[in-house]
This record gives structure tokens, C-alpha cells and sequence, in this order.
């Protein structure tokens, strides 16, 4: 029963509250009503907005209701749209999108029509801002050169900028606000493959109006055969369940922080900056890139009793272990091994450190205990490692 009331009796004051229940949740304004007695001197007592939830980093409080995404890890369960993942399992990223978005699954028409717009979009993204970030360093990390590409591309349109045209835009036109999203999105691929290939030093390739979201992200970040030209559609195929599984994961950080950035009205392509910062960190989606590093340290599967020991003694932090929201298992793990299974032939020697790690914690009592389970950044980046 997720709806009720809270009694609360204050003993500050023997007063008697009653607080509404919603959802499983009770609203942080209701405890307002809940003040300190008027003679007491301590000024923190004396705030005007009455009694106030302290919640440091956000680890029980709700911003906001969504109706897009549910997660369970006790029972394995992750739901889009009361879709579960082995029912989106199979699906194109345009499918997924249109899911997400709009709430719906498109039909065979409106799959093929938001395809042709996003591949349009691709082709219209400026050249300026490939040169933005072929002009920076090709040795830098990915992150701030995805960062330069979008701001470019957010300055070579400085119309869809509501503080500089119209202050309500995203508001009042649903519309152009669908209009600017996809944009984005469109605009996010171009910047991906433009970091790839000159980060690589290849020779850049434009997308093409016949392929699929993730066909062109992979022309133009180079992962095509060089036989075919074209992408290995086994890759591709891991690339589009990887990114599925990571389409919505809740009030991520990468989330909250859009959202915060959203909250002033501006536009789409800046909440993604937002979001992008935000991930660069070792404790959100640089945790990919952190967990690689500690497994080239170990280098060798012998090696990790004592990187065991080490983590347990708080010598050595291991990245992508335990999740603030999980303390089982992350729903996401077992399928990001399945897709392992089918990118078995590119040689990932790391994976058997990485495995031999979840075998060693699962037997000691100092991780089961805490809840300490590998997350999906732990098996994550060896997706990206054997594309």
C-alpha cells in the first residue's frame, strides 16, 4: 500500500502532525509544518521554512515521478515502459528512443521516419564543429572533446539558445522542443565519431541517409571492415544491446544533473553538456575507464588475492564494485556478459582478471556483507575495449 498517513509527534514541542503519504514517499514542503519552539535561541531552529530533510548526497529523497524506467534488483527486473529487457532486447536504438520519448513503440513507418530525420539531422550538423575538435590535442581523453564538439555545435545555432529568443520555447512548443532533442541526439553521434577518428587518425566519413543511428555512430567513428566498409554487424549488434541497457537507468547523476541544467528552461544541448561533465567522474561513468586502469596494475589473475587484500585493508579502491542504489547484484551485469559471450573472438586477457575478482569477492564475507557486488561499469568497458 504506497498511499497513507505519517504521525508524527514533536518533542520539542508535544505537538501532533499529520503528514500524507504518496507513492511511498512523503513531500519535503509538508514537513514545514513542523517547527521549533519560538524561544529557542539556536538560529538553526529558527529558519523560516520550519523543519528541513537533510539528505546528503541524495540517498533517500525523490525529485521527481517517472513513469519511464523501473528497476529491481532483487528480482533481476529493469522495465522501460513496463517493457522488460528481454522484450526490447532485440530492438534498434530508433525503436528504443521512440519508446523512451514518447512512450510508445513505433510502428514499421514512424521507425523509418524518425531514422531518415536523425540521419538528416547527422548531415546537417556544421563542419565547424568536427574542425573544433580536430583542433585540440589527439592525445587528450574523450570527455573534453566531446565537451568542445557540442558547445561548438550549440554555438552554430544559437537560435534553439531560450534566454537569447524566445524564454518559454520548450514549454509552450512540444514540437520544436521534439525537434531540438533529436537534434541533439543527432548532433551527440557526429561529435562521438568525430573524437574517434581523430583521436585514431583517420580519415573522417559522413553518414549516410540509408543507414540505422548506430550503423552511421560506427561509419563515422571508423569501425567498419576494411573489406566491406561497413560496420561488423556482430559489433554492432553488442553496441545496440549494450546501449539498451543503458537507454534509462532512474536518477542517475548524468540524470539529475540534465535535470538540474533543465530546470532553468535552457535547451536540450546543454543539458547534455551537463550530463557528459558529469559522468566524467571516477564515481559515475569514468568508472569505466578507472576500473580498466586497476585491472592493468593487477595484469595477471594470480595477482588478485592481494589486490583483495589490499581493497580490504583501504590501500586500493576498486571502481565499478557496489552501487549506491544495489546491494545485490546489478540487473545489468549478467546481460553485459552475455554480450561478452558474443564479442569471444577479439582477445581481451583483462576479462579473466576481472572474472577472477568477482570470484574471489563472491567467497569473502567483507563484500558480501556490505553489499558489494560488480556493477555494470566493472564488465562494462570491456564492451568498448572489444569494439
Amino acid at each position: 500500500m504506497s498511499t497513507g498517513t505519517l504521525f508524527i509527534r514533536d518533542s520539542r514541542t508535544n505537538v501532533n502532525y499529520e503528514i500524507p503519504i504518496n507513492q511511498n514517499s512523503v513531500r519535503a514542503t509538508d514537513l514545514q509544518r513542523i517547527r521549533a519552539p519560538s524561544v529557542n535561541s539556536n538560529r538553526a531552529d529558527q529558519v523560516a521554512h520550519g523543519l528541513r530533510v537533510y539528505d546528503p548526497g541524495l540517498q533517500n529523497t525523490a525529485v521527481t515521478q517517472s513513469a519511464i524506467s523501473f528497476s529491481d534488483h532483487e528480482h533481476s527486473l529493469l522495465l522501460y515502459r513496463g517493457c522488460t529487457l528481454d522484450q526490447l532486447w532485440g530492438c534498434d536504438f530508433e525503436e528504443m528512443f521512440h519508446l523512451l520519448l514518447w512512450g510508445k513503440y513505433p510502428t514499421a513507418s514512424q521507425y523509418e521516419e524518425l531514422r531518415q530525420r536523425l540521419a538528416q539531422y547527422m548531415q546537417g550538423v556544421p563542419d565547424i564543429v568536427r574542425q573544433a575538435i580536430f583542433n585540440l590535442p589527439k592525445t587528450t581523453s574523450p570527455l573534453p572533446l566531446i565537451l568542445a564538439g557540442l558547445s561548438a555545435y550549440l554555438a552554430c545555432i544559437p537560435d534553439v539558445i531560450p534566454a537569447t529568443t524566445n524564454a518559454t520555447v520548450f514549454e509552450t512548443d512540444i514540437e520544436r522542443a521534439d525537434q531540438i532533442i533529436l537534434q541533439t541526439v543527432a548532433a551527440y553521434a557526429v561529435v562521438f565519431g568525430a573524437v574517434r577518428s581523430h583521436r585514431i587518425g583517420i580519415t573522417w566519413k559522413s553518414p549516410s541517409l540509408h543507414q540505422t543511428y548506430y550503423e552511421n555512430l560506427f561509419t563515422m567513428a571508423g569501425l567498419v571492415d576494411p573489406e566491406t566498409n561497413r560496420p561488423d554487424p556482430i559489433r554492432v549488434s553488442c553496441f545496440r544491446r549494450f546501449g539498451n541497457l543503458n537507454a534509462e537507468h532512474g536518477m542517475a547523476l548524468t540524470v539529475f544533473s540534465a535535470l538540474v541544467t533543465a530546470s532553468s528552461l535552457t535547451d536540450p544541448v546543454s543539458c547534455l553538456i551537463s550530463a557528459v561533465a558529469a559522468a566524467h567522474g571516477p564515481l559515475h561513468f569514468g568508472a569505466t575507464e578507472s576500473a580498466q586502469h586497476a585491472l592493468h596494475g593487477i595484469r595477471e589473475p594470480e595477482n588478485v588475492p592481494a589486490f583483495i587484500e589490499e581493497i580490504k585493508a583501504g590501500k586500493r579502491k576498486l571502481f565499478g564494485y557496489g552501487h549506491r542504489t544495489y546491494k545485490g547484484m546489478d540487473p545489468r551485469v549478467r546481460p553485459i556478459q552475455s554480450i561478452l559471450k558474443d564479442l569471444a573472438y577479439v582477445h581481451q586477457p583483462l576479462l579473466n582478471v576481472a572474472e577472477a575478482i568477482e570470484e574471489a569477492a563472491a567467497k569473502d564475507e567483507y563484500f558480501s556483507t556490505r553489499g558489494l557486488y560488480p556493477n555494470a561499469d566493472f564488465y562494462g568497458n570491456f564492451v568498448f575495449t572489444g569494439m
